[in-house]
């Protein structure tokens, strides 16, 4: 078969082509990295269809430290720390991506994208408020299982669905920008929201935090019912029937798209490549400030701490590489410091160092996982952008959960000097294969 090269709408040319141009035309065209400038940030808050979602999803986020916090703490509570029961919060975890990761894209391409937001929400704020029925009984701590298991089914429908509708509550040139918001309102949630959700579920109780949580879902909901989100432009044949063939049908229809197109297969394979590298970094770091250093507690927030810093002057640096730098370029510089970063504790570096290589591996993080998603959005056809919204969820979350157990049985079985070693020449060298392969994506978007 041939390979699938037609643009998303508003894209004057085949996106494989373009891509194989490389950056002959690059002067005349806007790049993914300087569409994150101040001026974009401007009109992205003066979006009255983007700022109440981001603001929904701030709140969210914030609320996931609370639950995941909350429901630690009584499982170790009720059940003792290192018991099954957390094997089994794992895979509850984990089963939704499993089992439910490509099918739900194939769900969002069919339904009404702000419903399914909306529906998904409430569904997550009742599994929510479920786990108020523990009520500090170990004989209940199996409610939290399901409910964990229905919060992440739920997600499985409305990340591919707000990925998939955000090109058309913001424009493409803004499209980055909307992205790198989001990722930033997750890390703030991340640094800041982890901190105070200890101290007030230590203070006032798990209860309070799923309640915190449950509203935050619901928060999230009203400010979703407020936007409009434009209907989409394909239409699907009503006589075809909902069945698990057609399911299947489309499923294949979604992977064989992303296979087929060139230039997904290479953002794809670089995904599975950054998202492994990240699992890696946090095993290994982990690794090195409890046993090497000896950091505790407190040591480990401040590690934390700088990274959401180098996150920051990662969006700021963005903006000023960008005048001279495309989007491939900036994309292997940022794969190759975190490379650098990672190779360097092979030089066992002090704790101050080890503050600067937090620093760039956040810098590494926010360019990537903006650039990464939005070309994911910006480049397939709008009928298909759910299926490769999911599978790009799909293949970012298990390579990096798998890495991390990986990096942690490799440092047991290897010297940690050569483990951290040979993931930074890894690191490396995708630096320099992201700066081949996506060469030309910029026209492939934006067009000359």
């Amino acid at each position: 078969m041939a390979d699938h090269n037609e643009p998303s709408e508003g894209l004057p040319r085949r996106s494989d082509e373009l891509m194989a141009q490389g950056s002959a035309e690059m002067s005349d065209v806007l790049t993914v990295a300087a569409s994150l400038n101040a001026k974009t940030l401007k009109e992205l808050l003066r979006n009255r269809n983007f700022v109440p979602l981001w603001l929904g999803q701030l709140v969210s986020y914030l609320g996931d430290q609370f639950m995941l916090i909350a429901v630690l703490a009584t499982i170790n509570k009720l059940a003792g720390s290192g018991s099954f029961y957390i094997v089994l919060l794992a895979a509850s975890l984990a089963a939704p991506q499993i089992f439910f990761g490509l099918i739900g894209g194939v769900l969002v391409d069919k339904l009404d994208r702000k419903w399914t937001m909306i529906v998904t929400d409430l569904v997550r704020a009742a599994a929510m408020f479920s786990m108020l029925l523990v009520a500090g009984d170990p004989a209940r701590i199996w409610i939290f299982y399901p409910a964990i298991f229905a919060i992440g089914t739920s997600q499985m429908l409305f990340y591919p669905a707000r990925a998939s509708a955000m090109p058309s509550l913001v424009t493409k040139r803004n499209l980055a920008g909307a992205n790198a918001l989001l990722e930033a309102g997750f890390v703030v949630a991340l640094i800041f929201g982890s901190g105070a959700a200890g101290l007030l579920v230590e203070r006032l109780g798990e209860d309070f935090a799923f309640t915190f949580n449950g509203f935050a879902f619901l928060f999230s909901a009203l400010m979703i019912l407020i936007i409009r989100v434009p209907p989409r432009q394909v239409h699907h044949n009503k006589a075809s029937c909902s069945t698990y063939g057609q399911v299947w049908r489309e499923l294949r229809e979604g992977l064989v798209y992303i296979w087929q197109t060139r230039s997904m297969r290479y953002i794809m394979g670089l995904s599975v490549i950054v998202a492994a590298g990240l699992g890696a970094v946090i095993a290994l770091v982990l690794d090195y400030l409890t046993l090497e250093l000896k950091v505790g507690a407190d040591g480990f927030g401040i590690v934390i701490g700088i990274l959401g810093v180098g996150i920051v002057i990662g969006g700021i640096l963005i903006q000023r590489l960008s005048k001279f730098l495309p989007t491939n370029r900036l994309v292997a510089l940022a794969i190759f410091l975190q490379g650098v970063a990672v190779g360097a504790f092979v030089f066992h570096p002090p704790f101050a160092l080890v503050l600067f290589l937090t620093a760039l591996i956040g810098f590494s993080l926010i360019v990537a996982r903006a650039v990464l998603s939005t070309l994911t959005q910006a480049i397939p056809p709008e009928e298909y952008r759910g299926r490769v919204q999911s599978a790009y969820n799909l293949i970012f979350s298990a390579p990096l959960t798998l890495a991390i157990g990986v990096a942690s049985l490799l440092v047991t079985l290897f010297n940690r000097e050569i483990v951290m070693g040979g993931f930074g020449l890894g690191l490396m060298l995708t630096a320099y294969l992201s700066m081949r392969l996506l060469r030309g994506v910029d026209e492939a978007i934006y067009g000359s």
